[in-house]
């Protein structure tokens, strides 16, 4: 598929762009999903405020160019939010969004009516101690989403099946330490062994010694049933860390097979691991103390459109820049020279990764837990046109319109069109003429992709 309305340069972002200028004290989790339904990333927040009783879980609609509105609040009564997962969990309409409370010992969900609102909160499990950070994923292979957490004061991490139409199952345990030492707080799902089936990798604290991290294999494949079962490798993949703060799979080193990327926040290493399984964990160091000290997040995405994993980092202080990033290689460890993308003293502890302007790069959404802000920053290696599209006989203007596209043509080989959306999704099909008026008033501000019948090129255009 060609794409030709855009434009080439370095991958840059541009400056910061600002989108909630008050959240509430202390956002601390970030996601993005399309929500409404209407093929366009937006993004949902939630707070952690230690220091008060009120936190928010909030959602911003993307009109698809990069401009986000505030929407009406989704909660303000699901306090201590340090968990936070979006996914369609119910098969129906947009993506739905699943947190956790820490001080109410709760993990809930709200889902999309997929026209911009949520209904209330329902409860997955409010029986078990300060559960920690939320994934989702399909663990038993149903077809449907399942949810993992961790509960810190319980010493053990669990899933919830679910059953595509919003009802979990009870808990299930992946990793329970009966000593009551090993105290289990992050956790990341992905396909770690390549048997196609998601394993668990999870952040541990173990009082009074060092804390690790470990890998927990699902068996879902090798028991050849439908039952779940798991065994944790039988080296860790760090066991001398002197405080975990995020832990990630990822193909880090581009060699086509998941690694463990960690941050610690007090030794300030951010660390990659070539680890084998049921074998050797080699840690490579991707940024020290003296670049970040004390670093929140890595994320492993390709931003630069290279088909290369490159890896973002987020400064939890003021003394490092905010947000740098690290150019991926093919079967090695990233450039260890980083390029900044922001240098404030925001503490833009979480990020999430999504073309929110449509023109076909990643741009980076984040929140300030310092500055009380939700933010993005538009990635410039594409940059979208808005000329008129004259090429191969043919002429569409226009563009951006707000009313009447028109379409004129001096070619025999064609004779149909599609409008789609930016997933693809078939809007509208006109019989093409020498002179075609198209009435788009009706669509939805946004991006929107002409397919012509026996032509491979695709051309985009903006609906204002």
């Amino acid at each position: 598929m060609v794409f030709c309305t855009t434009t080439f340069a370095q991958t840059t972002f541009a400056p910061l762009e600002n989108i909630d200028p008050n959240t509430g004290d202390e956002p601390y989790e970030i996601e993005s999903g399309d929500f409404d339904g209407d093929g366009n990333i937006d993004l949902v927040m939630a707070t952690y405020d230690a220091a008060g009783s009120i936190d928010f879980i909030k959602w911003y609609k993307n009109d698809g160019l990069g401009n986000f509105t505030i929407q009406p609040t989704i909660s303000s009564t699901v306090t201590f939010i340090d968990g936070l997962a979006v996914a369609n969990i119910d098969g129906l309409f947009g993506y739905d969004i699943i947190v956790s409370s820490v001080n109410q010992n709760k993990v809930v969900y709200f889902l999309s009516d997929g026209t911009g609102g949520f209904g209330m909160e329902t409860v997955i499990d409010d029986t078990l101690l300060a559960p920690g950070e939320v994934k989702a994923g399909d663990i038993n292979m149903d077809g449907n989403i399942d949810i993992i957490v961790p509960y810190f004061s319980e010493n053990k991490t669990v899933w919830y099946a679910g059953d595509g139409a919003g009802n979990f199952g009870t808990e299930q345990v992946v990793q329970e330490d009966i000593a009551n030492i090993d105290t289990p707080y992050f956790v990341d799902v992905a396909d770690y062994d390549g048997d196609t089936d998601l394993d668990v990798v999870v952040g541990i604290y173990n009082f009074p010694g060092p804390q690790r991290v470990e890998i927990y294999y699902n068996l879902y494949i090798e028991s050849g049933s439908t039952a779940v079962t798991w065994v944790k490798d039988t080296q860790s993949v760090d066991d001398g860390m002197s405080r975990v703060i995020n832990i990630a799979f990822g193909d880090v080193n581009n060699d086509g097979q998941m690694d463990v990327v960690s941050t610690d926040i007090t030794s300030g290493a951010v660390i990659w691991y070539d680890k084998i399984k049921n074998g050797t964990s080699t840690p490579n160091i991707i940024s020290d103390a003296s670049i970040i000290s004390s670093p929140a997040l890595a994320f492993v995405s390709d931003i630069d459109n290279d088909n290369l994993n490159d890896v973002i980092v987020t400064d939890f202080g003021t003394s490092g820049d905010a947000i740098i990033w690290f150019k991926g290689n093919s079967n090695a460890t990233p450039d260890l020279t980083p390029t900044t993308i922001a240098d404030n003293n925001f503490q833009m502890v979480d990020i999430t990764v999504g073309d929110f302007d449509n023109d076909t790069d990643f741009d980076i959404a984040t929140i300030g837990n310092f500055s009380d802000t939700v933010d993005w920053f538009e990635n410039t290696l594409f940059t979208l046109g808005v000329d008129d599209i004259s090429i191969e006989g043919l002429k569409i203007y226009p563009n951006p319109t707000q009313n009447m596209l028109h379409i004129k043509t001096n070619r025999n080989d064609i004779s149909n069109l599609s409008i789609l959306d930016t997933v693809g999704k078939e809007i509208m099909r006109v019989s093409l003429q020498s002179t075609t008026s198209i009435d788009v008033s009706q669509l939805q501000t946004g991006i929107y992709l002409i397919k012509f019948e026996g032509i491979d090129t695709t051309y985009k255009f903006i609906k204002k």
